[in-house]
């Protein structure tokens, strides 16, 4: 009922700040039609100045660090489109961002619930980089402002959503046909962290046909569960919130091709990378015939 509740919600707000209508298929909404202009973000943004993900990281050499943070200062922009958001949950204050034209791929940090309203899969961005912060958690690039941990690490987290919405415009209306997921590699880098992927052929430890993806039982004090797949060491795992609408279904038993926005982790300064899959909604869970 919550779930139910917190997306119902979204989608009014939606209604009311568009003045369109939607309708619900499988679980999803039709995306909002911005051709008469968008109540959301910051439309005097140009499209000047723009520069691309490599770019951004050959300037701020802070990307090559583990839990590193630094403000841009250069007058530059990114355009980019969504390929991951909060729209089943398990993408927690987050939206997961792609460049057309070469794939590459970083994480945005906000602070907000039912971001999926205003940038569902396929809503191209203009992204406003000066005085925001980037850098990594773990190995992952992202964008926000800083956050210092228990550990002492600093990295850019959730920045504030009235910021954001200074960031940010929203180009024309979403299109996720734009959005397609390319092939979890055998042998990541880091170039592939934040990207769409799906790995294929898998299946995961311990289903049963019992078996959720995220049960509160498992998680005991915990937020989450990892799962590993049998066909892959302890490096490669899903990553899945107790609070992901998904969470309570029973894995598959058998084979499956999963897609989703992936991750890279590490504790520390030494390069020991893990890859975690985010499911963004059951639809990314593609049981094979056997």
């Amino acid at each position: 009922m919550k779930t139910y509740i917190k997306h119902l919600c979204g989608l009014c707000l939606l209604c009311v700040l568009c003045g369109v209508s939607m309708s619900c298929q499988d679980g999803d909404w039709d995306a909002p039609d911005f051709s008469d202009g968008v109540p959301y973000g910051n439309n005097a943004l140009t499209n000047d100045n723009i520069i691309t993900i490599a770019q951004l990281k050959a300037q701020y050499p802070a990307y090559n660090a583990p839990f590193s943070n630094i403000e841009i200062t250069n007058d530059s922009k990114l355009r980019v489109r969504v390929t991951g958001n909060d729209i089943q949950g398990n993408l927690y204050n987050s939206i997961a961002v792609q460049e057309d034209a070469t794939g590459d791929a970083l994480l945005v940090c906000i602070s907000g619930s039912d971001l999926f309203a205003m940038m569902p899969v396929g809503q191209e961005l203009i992204i406003d980089l000066k005085g925001l912060y980037f850098g990594c958690y773990g190995a992952q690039p992202q964008l926000g402002t800083p956050y210092t941990n228990a550990r002492g690490n600093t990295f850019p987290s959730r920045m504030d959503a009235a910021l954001w919405e200074k960031h940010v415009k929203l180009i024309g209306s979403a299109d996720p046909s734009k959005v397609a997921p390319i092939d979890f590699p055998d042998a990541p880098t880091l170039a592939d962290a934040g990207k769409l992927m799906t790995i294929k052929n898998v299946s995961i430890k311990g289903a049963d046909g019992t078996t959720t993806w995220a049960s509160k039982k498992d998680a005991g004090t915990q937020t989450s569960v990892t799962k590993y797949f049998n066909e892959k060491g302890e490096t490669v795992m899903v990553y899945t919130s107790t609070y992901a609408d998904f969470a309570n279904t029973p894995i598959p038993t058998g084979k499956m091709n999963l897609t989703g926005v992936w991750k890279v982790y590490q504790t520390d300064s030494k390069y020991d990378p893990k890859w975690e899959l985010i499911i963004r909604d059951a639809k990314d869970i593609e049981k094979i015939e056997n």
